[in-house]
């Protein structure tokens, strides 16, 4: 559906609709909190459990009640929340097992249930969203996985344009079997079915004859087959498929049986060992590199987690040392040493498990980062690093110590783009870096804090041994009203180098003082600007430039006074500087005039031109 018809079918849904009735509102909440509850046991354990089985029928019920007195149950959906009738019902912010969210991510905005709506469909809905949310984001798309099962009392509306229809709308009934010619009694074979049928009696497998007259026949099979005798040398890829079986162990059913143990166990002796052999088979997966079940593991571990904190913190905190482990300094260097023996071979499960790790997987895409064999996998540890300073900066900031001055970059520039704070004590790490690149992106990311704990690091770069350092730690340091930052500045102007210093930094040294606009400081600026020298009058010149500039910038009737004074002096560069200053306070105080003066004509159009003034 297009977005704008959407957004037009709602608008126009919302004028008609009355008021929702509070008690209707939270009915549907009831019946969405148990959908949230089955979803989160149906990831957790296999189809068939006791438990899913218990959960579906306990939503099923609600459901049935909910539309026995209503009929339909319309969800709109949020990024992270669900709503009914405009009123907020549930509400998830944990991106990764979010459920409004698993939704929203692929342009589902409204989820319908309608009466008649049975267990079997349910379920089915259950399994096809669970197994979408297993796949990694660039593979899942639930619109079109929900779309294909062709739910009967399920339908919703997405806002991609490949969908013009919702799923509950009559469509046209062409089945596979239709296209196939079986409807009609007959079928033609295309030269893939040749091959397959080739490659059948090259294994042995011929067709079977239909049994004569007389002889038991099953009513509805089809005809049968017989296998002849196969030669195993004949065949080497069997052999390899059953020895292959044979080795490998099957993780997948051992870890749903000791989630199933873990839910229903009652004794605490018990699921602590349980809850053992579980990160046991998490370290043995991880040896496998197969990142894809890792990752299940650990966020079936968080399910739980959320299930049964409320009734055992114990067990909570049990169940917190698998993920805990997952974490630890030798399970992240086993990560590293897998990705640098090139055990990694699935990039995208491998970054999907990192991503779930968080700031703890930093040395892994460290090393990444740094191998330059592997472009893609320097761009997924770019994309990594942002999100990683999106969700934690601070834990970035930390991590990047000690690393390579390219990779600390990119980091810095991720904080220059962030709109988070970072904790200044990470940044004053960085005063001393060797790399002068990074120690001038600290002062920027310090400038845009403008604070006193700001400040405060900034005045240690005052003492760089590099002028631009320097240079760049004035512009950025912020006169807060204290004292600590304009005593040090004020030292700086009084040193007797300090006529010798490169332009820009004097230049920023006399506009912080004049940022105070105090009279000691027009006093200080005025001295600077009689002075004469005989010897190295270039030098002298330069600074008496600097001062006139920072008079501008101060802009007080003391500096416009000094400045006329000025113009009387006998060096032209110098009175040319001071009319120049004169005339731009003059310009900003009539701008400044203009905006105050009362609106006569047309005072709508006035309005508007103070405000963009």
């Amino acid at each position: 559906m297009d977005p704008e018809d959407f957004k037009d079918k709602k608008n126009t849904e919302e004028e008609e609709k009355p008021k929702a009735d509070p008690v209707e509102v939270k009915k549907a909440g009831n019946v969405i909190q148990f959908f949230k509850k089955s979803f989160s046991l149906i990831k957790l354990y296999p189809s068939g459990n006791p438990s899913v089985e218990k959960s579906i029928d306990l939503f099923n019920n609600q459901m049935g009640e909910f539309l026995s007195e209503y009929e339909e149950l319309t969800i709109q959906v949020g990024e992270f929340s669900f709503s009914y009738k405009g009123e907020v019902v549930f509400q998830d912010e944990e991106r990764r097992s979010s459920l409004p969210f698993l939704f929203y991510r692929d342009g589902l905005r409204e989820l319908s249930f309608h009466k008649g709506l049975d267990k079997e469909e349910l379920h089915k809905f259950f399994r096809t969203i669970s197994e979408v949310s297993d796949l990694p984001a660039e593979d899942a798309d639930i619109v079109n996985a929900v779309w294909e099962k062709d739910f009967n009392h399920i339908r919703y509306y997405s806002i991609d344009d490949f969908l013009d229809q919702d799923i509950g709308e009559p469509t046209e009934d062409i089945s596979i079997f239709g296209k196939a010619g079986f409807a009609e009694g007959k079928a033609e074979m295309t030269p893939e079915d040749e091959k397959l049928y080739e490659k059948n009696l090259s294994l042995g497998i011929q067709e079977g004859r239909e049994k004569g007259e007389g002889e038991d026949e099953g009513e509805g099979m089809f005809p049968g087959t017989t296998v002849g005798a196969v030669n195993r040398d004949g065949i080497p890829e069997i052999e390899s498929m059953l020895s292959e079986s044979r080795k490998t162990p099957h993780l997948t059913e051992l870890t749903d049986l000791l989630f199933e143990l873990l839910f229903c166990e009652e004794k605490e002796e018990q699921f602590a060992a349980v809850t053992d052999v579980l990160g046991g088979c998490h370290q043995k997966v991880l040896e496998k590199a197969d990142f894809s079940l890792a990752l299940s593991i650990l966020n079936r571990v968080e399910e739980l987690k959320k299930i049964i904190s409320a009734k055992s913190e114990e067990r909570a905190k049990l169940l917190g040392r698998i993920s805990d482990s997952a974490v630890a300094p030798d399970a992240i260097a086993s990560l590293r040493k897998m990705y640098s023996e090139g055990q990694v071979t699935d990039f995208d499960t491998f970054f999907g498990y990192l991503e779930n790790l968080g700031a703890g997987a930093f040395p892994v895409v460290a090393a990444i980062w740094e191998d330059s064999k592997f472009p893609f996998s320097r761009q997924k540890a770019l994309a990594f690093l942002k999100e990683i300073g999106k969700q934690d900066l601070n834990s970035l900031l930390n991590h990047a110590r000690g690393q390579s001055s390219s990779l600390t970059r990119e980091v810095m520039s991720i904080l220059a783009t962030s709109g988070e704070r970072a904790d200044i004590s990470h940044l004053e790490d960085f005063v001393n870096h060797p790399d002068k690149a990074i120690r001038l992106d600290v002062i920027h990311a310090l400038g845009k804090s403008g604070d006193e704990a700001s400040n405060k690091i900034l005045l240690r770069f005052l003492s760089d041994k590099d002028t631009k350092i320097r240079t760049a730690a004035l512009r950025n340091l912020k006169y807060l009203g204290g004292d600590a930052a304009l005593d040090y500045v004020k030292q700086m102007a009084h040193e007797k180098d300090f006529r010798e210093k490169s332009k820009r930094e004097k230049d920023a040294i006399l506009k912080f003082l004049a940022s105070t606009k105090s009279g000691e400081v027009s006093a200080f600026l005025q001295s600077i600007l009689k002075k004469r020298k005989i010897f190295f009058p270039y030098k002298t010149n330069e600074t008496r430039l600097c001062a006139v500039s920072a008079l501008g910038v101060m802009a007080t009737p003391e500096a416009a006074d000094i400045l006329k004074e000025g113009t009387k002096i006998r060096n032209k560069a110098i009175r040319q500087a001071c009319n120049l200053a004169l005339t731009k306070i003059a310009s900003e105080e009539e701008s400044k005039e203009d905006t105050k003066e009362e609106p006569k004509e047309e005072p709508k159009e006035d309005s508007n031109e103070e405000q963009d003034a």
